[in-house]
């Protein structure tokens, strides 16, 4: 990162591109993500902004643009890898939609459901399929036996099917209230949440600083 030569300008420009940009990334995102998703990405391509904000060229709407697919890749990779595990393990596969709302379903019942597993199962789940370890491998990473380890794996597929099993049930049932919801109207999240970001990024990156994208 290239400290900014004034702090009192480059927050002034952080914060005229936020108010300029701010919609325009977050549309973006909500083009392949859900609108909390999409929230987080305008979070981490401010943060990118304000970490290269000597970097940024006249041509402000387009480089944070080519940021914002660049944080979106991340989001979706992450987010098809915890839709692969669901796959994987319940040997069932994500609805099926068309285009991107396909991997916007996937990604939001694996999170569902690897979040109400205990953290132990989470753990082996992660290892196992994520890090594509074999069960001896998995047993080292652990520091426990290989039949520990397989013990733990059988225990941790069948709880993660059950709450597939228990998910696809409620999926299935009508709905008791009459009508349905609006959909959420797509809006810049707010100000605050991302200059909360930018603010801890600065107060973390000045040793060395991680670049979370390089557009």
């Amino acid at each position: 990162m290239s400290p900014p030569p004034d702090e009192a300008e480059a927050r002034a420009r952080l914060d005229r591109l936020y108010r300029d940009h701010a919609r325009s990334v977050y549309r973006c995102a909500a083009t392949r993500l859900s609108p909390q998703d999409a929230e987080d990405v305008v979070c981490d391509v401010f943060v990118v902004a304000w970490r290269r904000i000597t970097e940024v060229p006249p041509y402000e709407l387009a480089w944070l643009l080519r940021v914002t697919r660049n944080v979106m890749a991340n989001h979706l990779r992450a987010g098809s890898r915890r839709a692969a595990l669901v796959r994987r393990v319940t040997g069932v596969a994500a609805p099926s939609v068309p285009d991107h709302a396909g991997d916007v379903v996937g990604q939001d019942a694996a999170e569902r459901l690897l979040a109400r597993m205990p953290a132990r199962d989470q753990e082996v789940l992660r290892l196992l399929v994520l890090e594509d370890l074999s069960v001896p491998e998995l047993a080292e990473a652990l520091g426990c036996r290989p039949n520990t380890a397989s013990v733990r794996v059988r225990r941790a597929k069948e709880r993660l099917a059950r709450l597939y099993a228990e998910l696809d049930r409620s999926a299935a049932a009508p709905s008791r209230t009459p009508g349905r919801s609006l959909p959420r109207p797509l809006a810049a999240p707010s100000y605050a949440a991302a200059t909360a970001a930018t603010a801890t990024a600065t107060a973390t990156a000045v040793d060395s600083p991680r670049e979370g994208t390089t557009p």
